[in-house]
Formats: structure tokens, C-alpha cells, sequence
């Protein structure tokens, strides 16, 4: 007993190490110098601060302190970061941290994921891999859905792989569904594009018919049951008894769920416009949808830096675990992953950012960790499958010259680094090999090999650390360069200290202290100043979140009197939106002409107060309402 408990202290050492080791480059990734981000995405930093002012807005997801609409996203993570406000108060720390804190547990659960059942190496390179990933090092260091997203989906992967070996297999199965559940309330269909992946596993990973359709039925009415009940109780409350429902057109979340954040991404809303802005070669936009898409100038940096390895991982993964069930049935899970994300990513014609690309992360990752520790016994028994290595390093190679070339200047030096690392550790493993050098040799060479192919990608995530991310709303990593967010509104007010001063002496004790276009005029005042705003159009500013005479009832009850009325860059169509109503309140109302008002909003400030039958009468006009 002695000496087994010695001969294992090695390998729990190791263990421990490694996985924290993983974890912590996470954490310091994702946490050093956060407040350089500031308050993240304003717009959801806007709505954060006004649900932790009320249990009302934080149930409903509000955008503004007075509850007149809601974000267009569903509300698990930004509970969870409005808790965090209401706690700590609204800062960089408060608001980002938690999602931090998220992209590291990801991490450290791939680690347990990839462990059980492929080994230390394997797992200990795919959480590397994710730790590194540049597009998940953005997304990491903001307050946007994607770190949870992949976090509770891991935990759905956890959950199957549990099941696919336990005695009590339901159990884990219902916690499997719990968490697809809880993805799905964090970015509603995009978590289901990982079911078929799960279901797949659940399948392939189970003995007899029986188990597989009993399995399967547990799991999927799980996932739907516990997806619905916040979906229900909202669409359920009459609409005057909470806030209108921010990108759906009929003020449900089922509309929302189908339409905005749904099979519009899919088939088209307005995101990809053939020959438009978001066409071009690259771009936060995603670039052109096509086969090639996701090695185009948007997406290449962000997410396949590693995936030629990952592609000769998997045939070697499925070769070497062909007669292992469960193993097999978890390769084929992380491969269904990418080919359904990946497909759906490539040609989805609707709007599209590159920042999406993160939900690939843990599968690109899980592969190269499990594909490269699956090598190593292959190329040892077989010789043959050293053309396989070759062919997958060299390739690699050419795809992160190819790919860092597109922009020389930003960290360009690595090219100089990574193609003699390679070499070097190709001759030491090939040498070391032929002449039967130690194991730690070999060790050696091929963590110089693996290392060098990680060290653009590493470069690329460490920049997120030394830079503001310059678009919080569509990060991309790497380059500075791009869509700012002056590109969605003619006039945004991003936080004007001077203008929040001036409302909050004429219009502190509204319920609101403005109207706006859309949330790219107003969520800076929110986020920052902390003002209740109204806006009319949601995100985009197209919602018809109000009309004429909704508006005029509220100027008629003393909750608003002020009207910013400025153009939306992307156009929203003629009388649709908030365009009826600001062209009410720019003909019934008197610009303000107080010489304190900040001489950049004079002529775009409209005082309405006891205006409101014009606003009523203008109702009845179908060409204003």
C-alpha cells in the first residue's frame, strides 16, 4: 500500500498542476488590465444598471430604469451580472469579472471533460488551446452571452459523458438538459446548434436500442422543459404589466426567439447585404457567407490558427478509439459540433459578427488535445502516420503564415519564429526517435513543435490584455482596426456627462429623462450617467415599441418631455419604428434653445411638454402613426 500510494502521489501532483496551470493562464488572459474595457457593451452594461435597481427590471431583463423595453437577449447573463451589481455596485470589475470568471471555468471543465477519458496530455492541450484562443480571450474580457454560452454547454457535454458510464444515468441526463436549458436562456438557438452533438453522443454512446431512445427522450424533453418556463411567464404577463419585448415585432419572446435571434440570423435580416458594407473581405460582420468563410479576413484570426491539426487529430482519434464506444461516441460528438456550428457559421446570411465564432472554441480545442495525444501511440506503432503528422504540422504551418500575413504588422515577427521552431523540434523528435532517446527528450521536442504553432494565436489573445477593445458591442481580436461604434448612430451620446447634467437638472424627477431613436443614442447615458431613457426602437431602432398616442399619454402623465431627434446610420425604413413619433415631436414640439445645453445637441433637442394632444391627435393620421 505504501508504495502504491508513493507511485501515485506523481501522477495526483501532475494532475493538480496542470489543471490549474490551464486555469490560470485563463484567468490572467481574461482579467489583466480588465477596466481598460471599461463597462464593456454599453448596452447590455445599460441594462445591467437599471436591473439592479428594481427585482422588476432584473426578471424582465429592462433596458432602462423606467421599464419601457427590454434588450433583445434572454436573461441568464445578465441575472447573473446584475446580481453582481447590485452587490458590488456598477464598475469595470462588476460587470465583467463574472464572465472572466466564466471563460476560466470553461477552461478548467474542458480539462476534467477531455481527462476522463483521453488522459492528462489530451487534456491539458485542449485547455490550453482554449485558454489561447484569441476570439475567446475577447469575449472573455467583455459582458457579452458567449463565455456563459460555452460554459453551461461543457456542462452539458460533462453531464453526457457522466451519463454514458454511471448506473444512475437519468440523473446526469436530466442535469445534461438542465444545462442546455440554461445555454439556451443565455443566447436562445444558438445553444441548440450544439444539440444534435449531444444527442449524437447520447446515442452512439449507449449499448441497446433502448437505452438509446429512453437516453434520448430524457434528455431532449429536459433541455425543452427547461428552456420554456421564462419564455412562458414573460409572454404570459399582459404587456402593459412589464416592458415591451426589445427585437420582436409583436412584443413576444417566441417572436424573438424565431425571428430576431433566429432563423433571421439564419435566412437573412438585414445583417448581410450582397454588395453592401458587410460583404466586403472581412470585418466584424463576419465577411461573405461561403465554404470559405470562416478562413476569411473577419473570422481566420480568431478561430483557425490550429485547424489542420485539428482535422488530422480527428482521423487519427477515430481510428485509434474505433472499438472504444464511448470514447468513439465523444470524438464523433466534438466533430458533429464543429461540422454543425461551422456549417451554420459559414452560410448563414443574416447578421452575423465575428465574435459568434467563440461557441467553436471548445470543440476545435477538445479535438487538437485529443487528436494529438491520439498520435503519439499511432506514429509509434506505424510509421505511415508520421505523413499524417507531417502533412497536419506543415499545413498548420502555411495556414498561421497565410493567415498573420493578411496583417504583417501586427505581431508579424512570430513568422520568423514559428517556421524554425517547427523545424527544430521535427529534427529533434525524428533524431530522438531513431536513436531510442529518453522520454522526456521526445517530451521535449514535441512541446517546442506544439508550442511554436500556438505562439501567434498566444500573441493575437495577449493583446486583448494590453488594449481598450475598441467595439465592445462586435469585438474581434487582433488588429485595432474596423467597425468603431460612431458607425451606429449619427449622434450617439456615449455617456455625455454635459448632456446627463443638463437633463438631469430639467428633467430629473421624470420618469425618464429622454427619448431617443434606438439604444445607440441612449445606452451610453444609462450605462454611464445612470439615466432612465426611453428607446423608442430598441437596439436597431426598428421595434414598434410605441406609437403616437402611447407616447402622448406618457407626456400628457409628466413621465417625459425631451426628444433627441437625430438620424439612424443604418436607416430604419420610413414609418416604421420611431420614425412616425420623433417626426411628431420635431413638428408639434420647439427645439431647445437654452444656451446651457451643450452646443453640440442644440437643434436636436426637442422640449415636448404640454404637447401631448398634438401627439394623440397625430395618431389618427395614418401617415404619422
Amino acid at each position: 500500500p505504501g508504495q502504491t500510494a508513493r507511485a501515485r502521489r506523481p501522477s495526483t501532483r501532475a494532475t493538480r498542476v496542470t489543471v490549474a496551470g490551464v486555469t490560470l493562464v485563463s484567468l490572467v488572459l481574461n482579467t489583466w488590465r480588465l477596466s481598460l474595457n471599461g463597462l464593456g457593451d454599453q448596452y447590455y452594461a445599460a441594462a445591467i444598471r437599471s436591473m439592479s435597481t428594481s427585482w422588476h427590471n432584473w426578471f424582465f431583463v429592462a433596458l432602462d430604469r423606467g421599464g419601457f423595453i427590454t434588450v433583445d437577449k434572454p436573461p441568464v447573463p445578465l441575472w447573473i451580472d446584475a446580481l453582481s451589481a447590485r452587490v458590488f455596485g456598477v464598475s469595470s470589475w462588476s460587470l465583467l469579472l463574472p464572465s472572466a470568471l466564466a471563460g476560466a471555468a470553461a477552461v478548467a471543465l474542458l480539462w476534467v471533460v477531455v481527462r476522463r477519458h483521453f488522459g492528462l496530455a489530451a487534456a491539458t492541450i485542449s485547455a490550453l488551446v482554449l485558454a489561447v484562443s484569441p476570439v475567446n480571450v475577447a469575449v472573455n474580457r467583455l459582458n457579452l452571452p458567449e463565455p456563459w454560452l460555452v460554459l453551461f454547454l461543457l456542462g452539458a457535454v460533462w453531464a453526457v459523458q457522466h451519463a454514458l458510464t454511471s448506473a444512475r444515468s437519468i440523473r446526469w441526463l436530466l442535469l445534461a438538459g438542465t444545462f442546455v436549458g440554461l445555454a439556451f436562456n443565455t443566447k436562445m438557438l444558438a445553444a441548440y446548434l450544439v444539440v444534435p452533438a449531444l444527442g449524437m453522443a447520447v446515442l452512439l454512446g449507449s449499448r441497446t436500442w433502448g437505452q438509446r431512445f429512453g437516453r434520448g427522450a430524457v434528455f431532449g424533453v429536459t433541455a425543452l422543459a427547461t428552456s420554456l418556463p421564462w419564455i412562458l411567464i414573460v409572454d404570459a404577463v399582459p404587456a402593459g404589466s412589464r416592458p415591451y419585448v426589445g427585437g420582436s415585432t409583436d412584443n413576444t419572446v417566441m417572436n424573438l426567439i424565431f425571428g430576431y435571434n433566429g432563423l433571421g440570423r439564419v435566412e437573412g435580416n438585414g445583417g448581410y447585404i450582397p454588395g453592401g458594407p458587410t460583404s466586403g473581405p472581412g470585418g466584424v460582420f463576419g465577411g461573405r457567407p461561403g465554404a470559405l468563410r470562416l478562413l476569411g479576413d473577419a473570422l481566420g484570426g480568431q478561430i483557425t490558427w490550429l485547424a489542420p491539426l485539428a482535422i488530422a487529430g480527428l482521423v487519427a482519434a477515430l481510428w485509434l478509439h474505433r472499438k472504444r464506444w464511448v470514447r468513439f461516441a465523444l470524438v464523433i460528438m466534438w466533430t458533429l459540433w464543429i461540422a454543425v456550428v461551422g456549417y451554420v457559421f459559414s452560410y448563414a446570411q443574416g447578421t452575423f459578427h465575428a465574435y459568434y465564432t467563440a461557441l467553436l472554441g471548445p470543440a476545435v480545442a477538445a479535438l487538437v488535445g485529443i487528436g494529438t495525444a491520439s498520435l503519439v501511440p499511432l506514429v509509434r506503432r506505424d510509421a505511415r502516420w508520421w505523413y499524417l503528422l507531417i502533412a497536419a504540422v506543415a499545413a498548420t504551418v502555411a495556414l498561421q503564415l497565410g493567415l498573420s500575413g493578411r496583417q504583417p504588422s501586427f505581431y508579424g515577427w512570430t513568422r520568423w519564429v514559428v517556421v524554425p521552431a517547427v523545424l527544430v523540434a521535427g529534427l529533434v523528435l525524428v533524431v530522438g526517435l531513431a536513436r531510442r532517446a529518453s522520454r522526456g527528450a521526445i517530451v521535449a521536442a514535441g512541446a517546442l513543435g506544439f508550442g511554436a504553432l500556438l505562439l501567434t494565436p498566444v500573441a493575437w489573445a495577449g493583446s486583448e490584455t494590453a488594449n481598450a477593445v475598441l467595439n465592445a458591442t462586435l469585438p474581434q481580436a487582433g488588429p485595432r482596426q474596423g467597425i468603431s461604434g460612431e458607425t451606429f448612430g449619427s449622434k450617439s451620446s456615449n455617456g455625455d456627462a454635459e448632456l446627463a447634467a443638463w437633463l438631469l437638472a430639467h428633467a430629473g424627477t421624470d420618469k425618464w429623462q429622454l427619448v431617443t431613436e434606438s439604444a445607440q443614442d441612449s445606452s451610453g447615458l444609462m450605462a454611464d450617467q445612470g439615466l432612465s431613457i426611453i428607446s423608442l426602437g430598441g437596439f436597431m431602432g426598428t421595434d414598434p415599441a410605441a406609437t403616437t398616442r402611447s407616447i402622448g399619454e406618457m407626456i400628457a402623465a409628466g413621465e417625459v418631455r425631451y426628444f433627441l431627434v437625430a438620424g439612424f446610420a443604418f436607416g430604419p425604413r420610413r414609418g416604421v419604428g420611431p420614425q412616425p413619433i420623433l417626426a411628431q415631436a420635431r413638428t408639434s414640439c420647439p427645439a431647445v434653445a437654452d444656451p446651457a445645453l451643450p452646443a453640440r445637441y442644440r437643434g436636436d433637442i426637442y422640449d415636448c411638454a404640454g404637447k401631448s394632444a398634438a401627439f394623440l391627435v397625430g395618431s389618427t393620421n395614418p401617415s404619422i402613426s
